[in-house]
């Protein structure tokens, strides 16, 4: 390699460092202030870089808001991937056979809703702001039709897995369920990163999930 094409390739991997400092902070935009929220001015402040960099690498601050989008799935697709080997890691425990009895149903009712409980509150802890983020990302399609499509696949690739494990106990309309247990999730979630750590009730997210997860797996109150 010559000495030129190595100080391009300098050159690029810096500019790369640079945008990704750019999204990350358009990112943390979105989270506080919202979609409205984003300017390159805000952007370059909370990126602590020069505003000419975000002009420079973003002329377009909907290909900002954009491409901030795709870096946040990006970045959650693994964690999400993860939940979901363990969740159905521990659906394969049972048969088919076993699924269709009442007394099994109720036991994975609770534990699901537990399990999904314990998701819930580790990223309300752990990742608020990936949570903020996905709730303007999944909300925006009205103030911004740019991100529709994107939206729409995102919530699509998290809906798929929840079709699956209730395509297990349901072969009608897992969908529909699917589509109920998503929208829950999705609101508690919201909810939890609007309050006080110190006062969400656990059980009560329990008991709300318990329900829910109880109407997919057929049970006639969970």
């Amino acid at each position: 390699m010559t000495a030129q094409a190595k100080k391009s390739r300098q050159r690029r991997s810096k500019g790369e460092q640079t945008r990704e400092v750019i999204l990350d902070g358009a990112l943390r935009v979105l989270a506080r202030d919202g979609l409205r929220g984003v300017t390159h001015r805000a952007v370059a402040a909370e990126a602590g870089v020069q505003l000419s960099l975000t002009t420079y690498y973003f002329k377009d601050i909907n290909a900002l808001i954009e491409q901030a989008f795709e870096l946040f799935c990006t970045r959650s697709k693994p964690n999400n991937e993860k939940i979901w080997v363990d969740l159905f890691d521990y659906m394969d425990r049972y048969s088919p056979a076993e699924l269709r009895k009442s007394a099994v149903r109720e036991a994975i009712c609770v534990d699901l809703a537990e399990m999904a409980t314990d998701i819930l509150l580790q990223g309300v802890k752990e990742t608020p702001e990936g949570l903020a983020v996905e709730q303007v990302f999944l909300s925006s399609v009205q103030q911004a039709p740019n991100l529709r499509e994107m939206a729409a696949e995102h919530r699509q690739s998290l809906l798929n897995p929840l079709i699956r494990l209730c395509g297990l106990v349901n072969r009608k309309d897992p969908e529909i369920d699917a589509a109920l247990l998503l929208d829950t999730m999705t609101r508690l979630e919201y909810e939890a990163i609007l309050m006080d750590p110190r006062d969400i009730d656990r059980e009560h997210i329990v008991r709300l999930l318990r329900r829910q997860i109880g109407w997919a797996l057929g049970l006639k109150r969970a």
